[in-house]
């Protein structure tokens, strides 16, 4: 008989090759998910590369005893093309969903260029240099995903890096195509069909309404950048040194993830806070805001009631 609730646990952009820590974060993680013997869990990008000397993280990652899955984050992409990091993450598709419980689950690709109505892979970086026409889902994945929420009866949650919320830069930009599907598929069903929307990237925390849908911001297991203007040394100088970037972010003090349980009527979040390593982003002089959040080393614990079948 089929479960009737599902545990998972989430965690976004741990960022290995920027990041300090990142692998005592990552083992953390494992440890409390292999605790709470949740049903899977999901890591939603930015990750690591896929470079020999990365293969202790990844033997972290599959410490955990029971179904794993992955996002591909833009950052993935920075020193290779996408075969080679799905390859060594284990990846078959870059788009996909499975059933898990009494729920459908899909994975989204957003790490698409569109330039001169072409759509082209993110490899080697190559997203920095074309800020304006990145963040794409493909047609072929937009048709595939139209007729995967047609041929499933159960309530179904989706995951992307990039948000499929915010109209910003930073967000999917054919996101008005993506949410005319989701309406489609909920009116057809005659039952809220997609319940909700989860990614990283934004290294946000938060939660709004579109469509009766939750679109669910997962803070990033590491830090928030804030950018050059706001530098400051945490660690030492050796550690700041051997870490590009550190100094031009915020870092938390303990890795954040979260648990999602979802049962008829709720989806319940299960979060973790913890405090910055040095001076917040407010007093660096940052405004603490990006695309309409507040900046917080947090992600917040919510009980979310949702149209049960």
């Amino acid at each position: 008989m089929t479960r009737q609730s599902v545990r998972f646990g989430v965690m976004a952009d741990v960022h290995l090759d920027f990041m300090y820590q990142a692998g005592p974060r990552l083992k953390r993680f494992v440890e409390r998910m292999n605790y709470e013997q949740v049903d899977f869990v999901i890591q939603l990008g930015d990750f690591c590369y896929p470079l020999p000397e990365n293969r202790f993280f990844m033997d972290i990652w599959e410490a955990f005893k029971g179904p794993r899955f992955h996002v591909l984050g833009n950052h993935d992409m920075d020193v290779c093309d996408k075969a080679a990091v799905m390859a060594y993450w284990g990846m078959e598709r870059n788009y996909y969903s499975f059933d898990s419980g009494s729920y459908h689950f899909v994975v989204l690709d957003g790490n698409y260029l569109r330039i001169d109505g072409e759509f082209v892979d993110y490899e080697y970086g190559n997203y920095h240099r074309f800020p304006e026409a990145n963040n794409h889902l493909t047609p072929e994945q937009l048709n595939w995903l139209r007729a995967d929420l047609a041929a499933t009866d159960k309530q179904t949650v989706i995951f992307c890096h990039q948000s499929l919320e915010t109209p910003y830069l930073s967000g999917i930009h054919n996101h008005d195509e993506f949410r005319a599907i989701l309406r489609e598929a909920n009116e057809n069903a005659k039952f809220q069909k997609v319940i909700a929307c989860l990614n990283g990237h934004l290294h946000l925390d938060g939660v709004r309404v579109i469509d009766d849908i939750y679109y669910i911001q997962i803070n990033s297991m590491s830090y928030y950048y804030m950018g050059k203007s706001y530098e400051t040394i945490r660690y030492s100088e050796e550690i700041t040194a051997s870490h590009r970037l550190l100094s031009r972010c915020a870092p938390y003090e303990e890795g954040l993830y979260a648990i999602v349980t979802l049962e008829p009527g709720l989806l319940a979040i299960q979060g973790t806070e913890t405090s910055y390593v040095g001076p917040s982003p407010l007093e660096c002089g940052h405004p603490n805001v990006a695309c309409g959040h507040v900046l917080t080393p947090r992600i917040s614990s919510r009980r979310l009631p949702v149209w049960a079948k």
